[in-house]
């Protein structure tokens, strides 16, 4: 019997190869302060990434084939050479062309870019997603560092599944979800089918302590604060006449206590609507706080992935593209957790991280928030006939300026309250929502 982590994986597996001219790729840039590593010592890390999970020993294969054998560490590195005091502009370009040209014969790969900045280099870490999900490829950095908190352990297989009728009704709603009507907003001119050429990436960073403190404020989450400011970046790029649903597909962490140190694949995606056609940055805040509800009901619901549990495997793919299709989902909002603290690579302080994201076939657009050190490192992927896809980040962050004002304002409505008291024999006063 296929373990969890494997069934997961399959899925995306399948669903590329049904894709060949997309990208199933995650992963992540980390920007070190410090002269660039020699091979051999990055020969030496990658022998610890292959140790910490063994089908990342293996060379890729076709779905549902047999691995075709162990790689070496070479098979995993690249190497570019930037122009000289190029900067952020040439590290920014370098990082468009490597993930333009997909990964081959293995399915994880790191490149080392140097040379755009005088005492700094940059180690991106991609993976195909069929053998990765996010919070796993955060362990899997962690493992390359040295860190304590590898995830190291693979996950006990399945027991056979009761079924009582709360799993039958479980089963059912998945099949409503795959049979509910096209619904949702395309993104991107009309007419116009992704993809239209190589993705373009654009990245923007606000410190991690704003955004918990909006979260705070408004009695939210930092998921929903991100989500409400993507909502409202949105705005500007709906179409005119359109009128259906801006659906976005947020993964949702499955793991549990027998699988919390696991590597692998533990998610399911959850449908959010993105309340974009409401006009002020409170309402937004407020109906994405009722929209994923689903997420914080439906988080350790043990019957929730019924409907994959019961599909043979070679079905998963297809279960996963209908889904994802561009008029049942408009886009991909992925938020990962990440070290709180800065690290180090070799002796290195690393500086930054930039979050990499996949854009599925036939998608405008794909986001991802991952946390570093106390930075929210805000990720953006989208189709070129995408307009004005380089404001989408200043958007964003416009967004978070806009909630702040909103929690200062409702606290200098409610503090003079906690102040004075109502006059005797007056009405009392209520606060402004």
């Amino acid at each position: 019997m296929h373990e969890r982590d494997s069934e997961a994986g399959e899925r995306w597996f399948h669903y590329g190869a049904a894709h060949p001219h997309s990208t199933m790729e995650i992963g992540g840039v980390v920007l070190v302060s410090g002269p660039a590593p020699s091979t051999d010592e990055l020969h030496a890390l990658i022998d610890i990434v292959r140790a910490a999970h063994p089908p990342l020993r293996d060379r890729a294969r076709t779905p549902g084939a047999h691995a075709r054998g162990p790689t070496v560490p070479a098979d995993h590195l690249e190497e570019f050479a930037l122009p000289v005091d190029g900067g952020e502009a040439a590290l920014h370009a370098a990082i468009e062309r490597v993930c333009g040209r997909p990964l081959a014969d293995v399915t994880w790969g790191t490149t080392l870019l140097h040379g755009h900045r005088e005492d700094e280099f940059a180690l991106l870490l991609r993976a195909h997603h069929g053998l990765l999900d996010g919070m796993s490829l955060v362990g899997i950095m962690l493992a390359a560092l040295g860190e304590p908190s590898l995830r190291r352990h693979r996950a006990p297989p399945k027991s056979a599944p009761v079924w009582t009728p709360r799993r039958v009704r479980a089963l059912l709603r998945g099949v409503a979800d795959l049979a509910r009507p096209a619904d949702a907003v395309t993104l991107g001119p009309a007419g116009v089918r992704a993809p239209t050429g190589p993705p373009r990436r654009r990245w923007a960073h606000t410190p991690l302590a704003r955004m918990k403190a909006i979260a705070r404020a408004s009695g939210t989450s930092l998921n929903d604060v991100y989500l409400a400011a993507l909502a409202g970046a949105l705005r500007p790029l709906l179409p005119d006449d359109a009128t259906g649903i801006v659906q976005a597909m947020v993964p949702l962490d499955t793991r549990r206590s027998d699988t919390s140190e696991a590597v692998g694949n533990f998610h399911r995606g959850v449908r959010v609507a993105l309340p974009c056609r409401m006009s002020t940055a409170a309402e937004r805040l407020a109906a994405t706080h009722l929209a994923t509800a689903n997420i914080r009901t439906g988080r350790y619901d043990p019957d929730a992935d019924t409907l994959f549990d019961t599909l043979p495997t070679r079905w998963h793919g297809r279960a996963v593209a209908r889904s994802l299709h561009p008029r049942r989902t408009t886009l991909v909002s992925t938020h990962v957790p990440g070290p709180a603290r800065p690290l180090e690579l070799l002796g290195h302080g690393i500086h930054t991280l930039l979050p990499l994201m996949f854009l599925p076939p036939g998608h405008h657009l794909s986001v991802c928030l991952a946390e570093y050190a106390g930075t929210a490192h805000l990720a953006v992927v989208a189709d070129p006939s995408l307009p004005a896809v380089d404001q989408l980040p200043a958007r964003w962050l416009a967004e978070l300026d806009a909630l702040e004002q909103t929690s200062r304002d409702a606290a200098s409505t409610v503090a003079p309250e906690a102040v004075h008291a109502p006059t005797p024999n007056a009405p009392e006063q209520t606060a402004t929502p």
